[in-house]
């Protein structure tokens, strides 16, 4: 049983982590377009490509730290489920 809940706190993390990853993500969209000026005559070229580079360097952050965090959650997800395989083998060669 202890396996089963192990398997069931690892699906919580990983969802958690998506719910996270998009959550910051929707925040960073929400905070690049509450910056965009709102008339043509308050445009700056240069500064738009700097809030626009500035945003992509975060949106690239954000999926780099989501993909290390799926990775690593998938990871333990299928070593877990590959112990719980084992053990269930093992106790089918000690019963038969």
């Amino acid at each position: 049983m202890t396996d089963s809940n192990q398997y069931n706190d690892l699906v919580q993390q990983s969802q958690a982590a998506i719910v996270a990853a998009v959550e910051n993500w929707t925040k960073t969209v929400q905070d690049a377009f509450a910056s965009v000026p709102s008339t043509i005559g308050q445009f700056d070229a240069a500064e738009s490509v700097d809030k626009i580079y500035d945003f992509t360097e975060k949106v690239l952050e954000m999926q780099r730290d989501f993909t290390k965090k799926l990775i690593a959650n998938s990871v333990s997800a299928a070593e877990s489920a590959q112990a719980t395989m084992n053990d269930a083998a093992s106790q089918f060669r000690q019963n038969s």
